[in-house]
């Protein structure tokens, strides 16, 4: 067993460990890796940024924007947010373990929490975490997220349809009321690392940190997550009706009309119904 838990507070260097680890650290059985970030919006693999969340105020505020490698719906994330993630081999993958884990660490603090919808956890009806999958290469990756102390109005602010009128076949978030637990957040680090030993034990866990990952592997890694092409360019193509026209957008980029051949996130936006 390897437990990991990042310094860094980027979200694309972080979602890049992710990868990295996944990919690249076969022979340590489960792996627990615990990350946070500063403020970012972080979309599935196959959403529409411009449906899921408001770009331009995250351009004002200097937002970043971050697209993960799993299926799943968008979240918000800031300090007060704590990560999860598990990877384990694809034939010992069990969805509900990773719930359990989560149970298991939040019990001691008088939280009973539960499963709703298809991936989330709640309290009393209100979501505290999101959860989603990625399979590949015989490894399977789940990971969540844990609203301990997040600020509640930039979520607000930031999560919703930048515009009307898009056409698409991409995966919709599912809106769910939300809550903090309120929990420190090196407590619940610390509950988390013992419900991860008693859920994938038994033995003992290394424990590693960035410095112990190959560097320029990850930096490679985490020069994709910045890409247009990953974080406008993977967009499932889609149509969005303008006063003048409807526009087609494939891969990022508009394929006809006065627009033909420019990238759709450089469009500016004040024409759109």
């Amino acid at each position: 067993m390897l437990i990991v838990e990042s310094q860094s507070m980027d979200v694309h260097r972080n979602l890049a460990i992710e990868e990295y680890l996944m990919d690249r650290v076969q022979d340590r059985g489960p792996i627990l890796f615990l990350w946070r970030s500063e403020c970012a919006v972080v979309m599935g693999k196959n959403q529409n940024p411009w449906r899921e969340c408001r770009l331009d105020r995250m351009a004002a505020d200097g937002v970043p924007l971050a697209r993960r490698v799993s299926g799943g719906g968008t979240v918000y994330h800031d300090a007060g947010n704590l990560n999860y993630c598990v990877i384990t081999g694809r034939e010992e993958y069990c969805e509900c373990d990773a719930y359990h884990m989560v149970f298991k660490a939040l019990e001691p603090c008088g939280i009973k929490a539960e499963k709703t919808g298809l991936s989330n956890l709640s309290v009393d009806g209100l979501k505290f975490s999101g959860n989603a999958f990625a399979f590949r290469k015989g490894r399977a990756l789940h990971h969540g997220t844990l609203l301990l102390k997040a600020d509640m109005q930039r979520l607000g602010r930031y999560l919703g349809p930048m515009l009307s009128g898009i056409e698409t076949h991409a995966i919709a978030s599912v809106p769910a009321p939300v809550a903090n637990l309120g929990l420190e957040i090196e407590a619940t680090q610390s509950a988390l690392r013992a419900g991860f030993m008693d859920v994938y034990g038994p033995g003992e866990a290394e424990r590693w940190n960035e410095s112990d990952l190959d560097a320029g592997e990850l930096e490679a890694l985490g020069a994709r997550h910045l890409e247009d092409s990953w974080l406008y360019g993977a967009t499932p193509r889609f149509s969005v009706k303008t006063d003048a026209e409807v526009l087609e957008i494939a891969k990022g980029t508009v394929l006809g009309g006065r627009y033909s051949g420019k990238a759709f996130k450089d469009v500016a936006f004040s024409f759109v119904c």
